[in-house]
């Protein structure tokens, strides 16, 4: 049998761990959607200014 203590120890281990997840994907996914944004920002330009010379 694990005794008590044992048992707490890994239930603060696991919540750690969680937190230290959560805290990573959230700056991960906050990074990737400025970046992700960005990229079609930039691809929206090059579309319509291609679109704007074959016109002319």
């Amino acid at each position: 049998m694990i005794s008590n203590k044992r048992k707490g120890q890994t239930v603060v281990e696991y919540i750690l761990v969680t937190v230290a997840m959560l805290a990573v994907f959230v700056i991960m996914y906050r990074s990737l959607q400025w970046a992700v944004a960005d990229a079609f920002k930039s691809g929206g330009k090059v579309i319509v200014r291609t679109y704007i010379q074959s016109y002319k």
